[in-house]
């Protein structure tokens, strides 16, 4: 922790909660037979849902040792959130919190906020790593959280600290949630400039000064093609034996991953019949999602001196006196045709897959080679130019993200709002802490309470 103002100190977590306890065992049910029961899952997004929290039965005594109050902070003490903390705030109904939860009531409760907030920050998470460093499933317990070292302001800054994170953080919040909706506005452009494509519209006013126009023909996919082939069905390995083949993961619509691979052991025969060329598109035959059933990528260059495919993969040829590879990989990632490849898939034992018979069916529409050929052109430059904004977007996104820690890590240096002379000293609003921590009766243990404060 690096040098505070003279007016702050470090105090630990135990040394400012009234209280840190265990929440309640008991199972939970949709029926109201008692109060809501705060589980982990409860919890998202910094929010709870009251409306969706389950009841559990429990009697008044032991109710009265659970209720969480306003200012209550919980903490996720295991699993995939641990270490996550959530303030109580704002009117809540009765409720108690279960057991992977442990609830921290501070002595000063105007404090829970600057705490809440100061629980995101990544000083508060280099010590719960450190808590949970060498154990298999980690976890946080009571005594460790007593254990949290905690820069302490004055309690007039704190609040002064904590209402700015909240206005800076909001913002923060607001930006988020705009650059988080950009990408959505990027799969709908790709999506329109795909079917702006093959309807003719991209090249509408290119046609108007082409030399030799022609009207857009259809014809089936079986007649545009060289040949078609399932790939190979031996199982392949991991450990480097054979030729590197792709795995169906690796063809995604547009695309495909070339280093997604395994590797089989093929004969000189299977390997002339199977290695890809430059050319080549590949449809995914089977897969558990029927979006990625039927989906095309094109072959634009080869990682691997001879690579070959398995047999959920189809592979297809194109007769270059009709069509370019590069715009029937176009045309069957236009939503339409996507559309009409979905209704020819089947299922088969929860497999869902296509054939290349129902494949050739397809009828497909198509312009003249020399109109492909500005389509592709078209179509790639401003997919280049999505591909650079999206880019650019990803890199504020994470300078987003930086933002909020940057800001946090501020405000716990006593960077983000001015220290006041007249403001009661840290060490000494912790003394008086301590002191009615001494004077406080101490809460006999019961085997239902377990309470660690």
């Amino acid at each position: 922790m690096s040098k505070l103002p003279n007016n702050w100190t470090t105090a630990r977590l135990g040394d400012l909660a009234e209280d840190i306890s265990y929440g309640y065992t008991a199972p939970s049910t949709r029926e109201r037979i008692g109060p809501h029961l705060l589980r982990i899952t409860d919890i998202q997004e910094n929010e709870v849902l009251w409306n969706s929290v389950p009841y559990c039965e429990i009697d008044s005594e032991q109710a009265n040792k659970y209720l969480l109050k306003e200012n209550d902070l919980v903490f996720a003490r295991t699993g995939a959130t641990v270490g996550k903390s959530f303030l109580i705030k704002g009117e809540i109904p009765d409720a108690v919190f279960a057991s992977y939860l442990i609830r921290v009531r501070c002595m000063q409760p105007e404090a829970a906020g600057y705490l809440s907030l100061y629980f995101r920050s990544q000083d508060y998470w280099r010590q719960i790593t450190g808590f949970s460093a060498g154990i298999g499933q980690p976890n946080v317990n009571g005594s460790k959280l007593k254990e949290l070292v905690i820069p302490l302001p004055p309690l007039a800054e704190q609040t002064r600290i904590a209402a700015k994170l909240e206005e800076l953080l909001a913002q923060v919040d607001t930006l988020k949630a705009r650059i988080d909706g950009i990408p959505g506005l990027f799969k709908r452009f790709r999506q329109s400039v795909l079917a702006a494509a093959v309807s003719g519209q991209l090249t509408e006013e290119w046609r108007q000064y082409a030399a030799n126009r022609s009207a857009p023909r259809t014809a089936k996919l079986g007649t545009l093609i060289t040949e078609m082939r399932n790939g190979l069905s031996a199982k392949p390995n991991e450990d480097g034996k054979g030729l590197p083949i792709l795995r169906i993961s690796s063809v995604r619509a547009g695309s495909i991953d070339q280093t997604d691979i395994r590797f089989l052991e093929c004969d000189e025969n299977e390997e002339e019949r199977y290695a890809l060329r430059v050319g080549d598109l590949l449809f995914t035959r089977y897969n558990g999602s029927l979006e990625l059933v039927g989906v095309c990528g094109l072959v634009r260059q080869l990682s691997h001196t001879a690579l070959v495919y398995p047999d959920k993969l189809i592979r297809v040829r194109c007769n270059t006196d009709f069509i370019l590879p590069e715009y029937l990989e176009i045309f069957f990632s236009e939503p339409s045709a996507r559309q009409r490849v979905m209704a020819l898939v089947k299922s088969t034992s929860g497999q869902k897959g296509i054939s290349g018979q129902d494949l050739k069916t397809m009828v497909v529409t198509y312009p003249s080679l020399v109109e492909q050929t500005e389509i592709v052109s078209r179509v790639e430059q401003l997919f280049t130019i999505a591909d650079q904004l999206e880019a650019k977007v990803a890199s504020a996104k994470s300078r987003i993200d930086n933002l909020t820690q940057g800001i946090l890590a501020k405000a716990f240096r006593g960077e983000l709002v001015p220290q006041s002379p007249t403001d009661e000293p840290a060490s000494v609003l912790l003394e008086r802490i301590k002191a009615q921590h001494a004077a406080a009766p101490k809460a006999r243990r019961g085997r239902q309470t377990a309470k660690l404060g």
